[in-house]
């Protein structure tokens, strides 16, 4: 694999970037830029090409390269630099094709090295050979090298959270009206264990490459080598990558393994702009603050407020996201029979897909690590909508034998905000034992929780095991 982890230098002023994420938002997709730039995907297709050539030496399809010719040629992907990517671009204004232009690029590297085998580059492969393996690659490196690493320490974040609040009771809403009470923590609990279970599936997902040649019957390797099994090797090639192999394929690599990984990314982005939807109401309710970095300002006008920008940011990043992903679910599948160009140029926006994920993750984390609850707003909501214990009443009423337990409470509650006093008043007028208007007598808002508390230990629990590799 390619060292991935040196960020490119900036060769333009953010200030004139045409993308967001190439200006604005430039240092902090670094990364990202380092995979799924033009510097990147020529990377991936040199090393490509170059691990295809020791490949076909060592199938003894053509003469046998040395241990040490072997880490001469790597040395050529390992060490790829920038002015690398730049011979290539003059080769491919000439030549008017990118990949014909690292193939000769990589001529005129083993020529200045003294190394065998330039004639045998490329040979027999069509250019989406190499493409499907170089985006394969890059599309794998984001997964487990920065999107799946980033979206852990964000489930790692709201499991804790939900710890700390396991207990703090909240007024929830249906509908947008006042319902039973839950806990901050179980709300925050149901997000994670939502979340894990998609990250469980992303992680998952195998990603697929071809090497078929250029209609999928391996044409030019058989007459080539004809003495081969290439569908054996075909598999172990791209195996060797740690990509599935697809055999049964046009010119270019079916789109369903991608699509898979799209639409996952799809649902983990929805699950999170759910989660800053829900943010920003109880932001704006009063239930959580937001702590003020040094020199911040809220608004040009009025110097009190403290906006809640990172939930936004990320809610407007993630729906940027999902758009991309979702164009590429549906443009990606179809190409006009055996082959045509329109998805080469969607390809190139994949990173940006990618990108504007990081950065939906990388302000949420931001935002919630600023958040504490006002739990005094919590508990003095919840004990203005003493309503809310109209579920209890009258399930105790109906398992104590009182048939119209539930038309009484209609009557008595629909529609209103009923005190404690209100409530009190109407458990001594039923006609109940002293028993059970005991029992109704013990219910408030603040502790009617149900198993809040026991759920959100149970999801944090089964988050953990899932992060440190037990489920």
């Amino acid at each position: 694999m390619c060292n991935n982890t040196t960020a490119l230098p900036n060769t333009q002023s953010t200030l004139t970037a045409l993308s967001p994420l190439d200006g604005r938002y430039h240092s902090q997709l670094t990364a990202l830029a380092n995979l799924f730039s033009e510097f990147g995907f020529f990377r991936y297709r040199v090393q490509v090409e170059v691990e295809y050539l020791i490949f076909l030496s060592q199938k003894q399809c053509i003469p046998s390269l040395s241990s040490e010719q072997k880490q001469q040629l790597r040395e050529v992907s390992a060490k790829f630099s920038l002015e690398d990517a730049a011979s290539i671009k003059q080769l491919e204004h000439q030549t008017k094709h990118d990949v014909k232009a690292v193939e000769l690029f990589l001529r005129q590297q083993l020529t200045q090295r003294q190394l065998p085998g330039g004639q045998y580059l490329h040979l027999a492969l069509t250019s989406e050979d190499v493409n499907s393996l170089a985006y394969s690659l890059m599309i794998q490196a984001a997964r487990e090298e920065i999107l799946l690493p980033e979206l852990k320490k964000l489930l790692e974040q709201l499991a804790d959270f939900a710890t700390q609040q396991a207990e703090t009771s909240m007024l929830a809403r249906t509908h947008g009206q006042a319902a039973v009470p839950t806990t901050v923590g179980k709300e925050f609990a149901n997000v994670a264990v939502r979340l894990m279970k998609e990250l469980r599936e992303l992680e998952h997902i195998q990603i697929e490459a071809k090497l078929t040649g250029a209609v999928g019957n391996f044409n030019a390797h058989v007459v080539t080598f004809p003495d081969h099994d290439w569908q054996a090797l075909s598999r172990e090639f791209v195996e060797s990558f740690g990509l599935t192999a697809e055999l049964f394929t046009t010119q270019i690599l079916p789109a369903e393994s991608y699509s898979r990984l799209f639409a996952s990314l799809q649902r983990v982005n929805s699950i999170l702009i759910d989660l800053n939807q829900d943010i920003w109401r109880y932001i704006s309710d009063g239930y959580f603050s937001q702590k003020a970095e040094a020199g911040q300002v809220g608004s040009s006008t009025m110097p009190q407020k403290v906006n809640p920008i990172e939930f936004e940011n990320s809610e407007g990043n993630l729906g940027l996201a999902n758009s991309l992903l979702g164009f590429f679910i549906q443009k990606l599948p179809v190409s006009r029979l055996q082959r045509d160009l329109s998805d080469s140029t969607v390809k190139r926006s994949i990173g940006s897909a990618f990108g504007y994920c990081l950065l939906g993750y990388a302000s949420l984390r931001k935002g919630a690590a600023k958040l504490s609850v006002n739990t005094k707003e919590l508990g003095r909501e919840l004990n203005q909508h003493w309503e809310v214990l109209a579920e209890a009443l009258q399930v105790v009423l109906r398992l104590h034998g009182d048939a119209q337990g539930y038309e009484k409470l209609k009557t008595f509650s629909q529609g209103k905000r009923l005190t404690q006093h209100d409530v009190e008043e109407f458990i001594d007028s039923l006609p109940a034992s002293q028993e059970v208007k005991a029992t109704l007598h013990n219910l408030q808002p603040t502790t009617y929780l149900g198993l809040a508390s026991e759920l959100t230990h149970q999801a944090v629990k089964d988050v953990t095991n899932y992060l440190q590799g037990e489920s």
